[in-house]
């Protein structure tokens, strides 16, 4: 599991199952040692797939993020996940198990947001360091528009205030012109791989038409 974790650096489509594993490296059971042996076997058969760095000159960002409500079987915890581009390259990815329990899908869908705009906030500062023209109002993609209603709705009501920090912070970076919130289908999350087990067809059109996953050109000698 250290190994394939290691992995995921350059192997984004493994994500979410390396993050479904991780909490029962101390007390393994036959299943998830048939799932780390699917994973192995997932990977042999495309040994040599990987991210293609994109020669475009933009430095433009794009973000999606989603959420899985209560997905863990075991805590009923949520699972977050979140993409990045720089310009047409995937820059940066979470799968990650939320810590606490989420009440609701949209409580569920804000915190996700909230750790995305925190990514943003700090790739953003890095940019300026590094005196690259980043672009501000970034849109960030998310299918849950009850979320997107709260981070854009300027009254804090009672239904709030169990995310009163995440809101707040969201909000803040919103108002300051750090990120744009947008609607997008649940068809077009590129994120949702990320949270969650989808079949094949899913599973693999995202990383191939979409994450840029291709394939190194054969060398054939000089």
């Amino acid at each position: 599991m250290g190994k394939l974790n290691f992995l995921t650096h350059t192997r984004r489509n493994i994500a979410f199952a390396v993050q479904h594993l991780s909490p029962f490296l101390q007390q393994p059971r036959e299943p998830h040692m048939q799932t780390a042996l699917h994973i192995l076997r997932y990977l042999k058969g495309e040994p040599s797939i990987g991210v293609l760095l994109s020669s475009t000159p933009t430095f433009d960002l794009l973000a999606y993020c989603n959420a899985d409500w209560a997905s863990c079987p075991h805590s009923r915890k949520s699972v977050s996940g979140f993409i990045v581009f720089f310009g047409n390259t995937l820059a940066t990815w979470k799968s990650k198990k939320q810590a606490t329990v989420s009440l609701s899908s949209a409580k569920a869908e804000y915190r996700s947001i909230r750790r995305l705009v925190a990514e943003l906030s700090w790739l953003s500062r890095l940019l300026h360091e590094l005196t690259i023209p980043s672009t501000t109002s970034i849109p960030v993609k998310c299918d849950n528009l009850v979320a997107i209603y709260i981070a854009k709705k300027p009254a804090f009501h009672e239904r709030t205030k169990h995310i009163a920090l995440n809101y707040r912070f969201v909000r803040h970076k919103l108002m300051e012109g750090l990120i744009r919130l947008n609607y997008v289908p649940t068809k077009h999350q590129l994120a949702d791989v990320l949270t969650k087990p989808l079949t094949g067809v899913q599973h693999i059109i995202p990383f191939c038409s979409n994450w840029g996953f291709t394939h190194p050109p054969i060398c054939r000698g000089c």
